[in-house]
């Protein structure tokens, strides 16, 4: 018996994707890309601190993953907001965003974990103690928002519902105020 024909977009695997979501994907999958290989350096500088890359290298490779980790953290803003209906979607599908958002996180997090190892114990927080201070509480608490949040969506999902939005906007704003206090201040060399 043969199948019954479909007419075109009548099943989801048959719809072409749209050039949104294709640009979007693109967008996320070149930074993945970078951030992968900036994951891979870092172990390497890590594997022998101190040496392997001259000190001006190390700060670069720091600044050039927080700023991979910043982007990501915007992307996952945009990603979330666009999901809640607050921001709008250009045409990409819900599910697309979520997928993104997921797997933008995970990269983000891996990168911004390997960042900060690479920065606690190789290279240092900026120079001047105001900016090593900010450097160090908004970094700190931004890993602190994600965990909670993470805590809350696998224990907790009602609370987190409400809750998770703001600790994930806080993340953004955190990881973006840990950049403008090193990779910003490295870029413009004002370290």
């Amino acid at each position: 018996m043969a199948s019954p024909a479909r007419t075109p977009g009548s099943h989801p695997a048959t719809r072409p994707a749209d050039r949104w979501t294709d640009a979007f994907l693109l967008i996320t999958a070149t930074f993945a890309v970078w951030g992968v290989g900036l994951i891979v350096l870092t172990v390497v500088a890590i594997a022998t601190p101190g040496s392997g890359y001259p000190d001006q290298a190390k700060a670069l490779l720091k600044a050039m993953g927080a700023t991979v980790v910043g982007v990501l953290a915007l992307s996952q803003l945009y990603t979330m907001e666009s999901a809640m209906g607050h921001l709008p979607r250009a045409g990409i599908k819900i599910r697309q965003l979520m997928r993104s958002h997921r797997w933008g996180g995970r990269i983000a997090l891996v990168l911004s974990v390997v960042v900060a190892y690479f920065c606690i114990v190789d290279i240092g927080a900026p120079t001047t103690p105001v900016r090593g201070f900010v450097h160090a509480i908004f970094g700190s608490t931004a890993f602190a928002a994600i965990a909670i949040k993470l805590l809350l969506i696998r224990f907790r999902p009602s609370v987190a519902y409400r809750v998770a939005p703001w600790l994930g906007r806080y993340a953004v704003i955190a990881f973006i105020v840990v950049w403008f206090s090193s990779a910003y201040a490295f870029f413009t060399n004002t370290l």
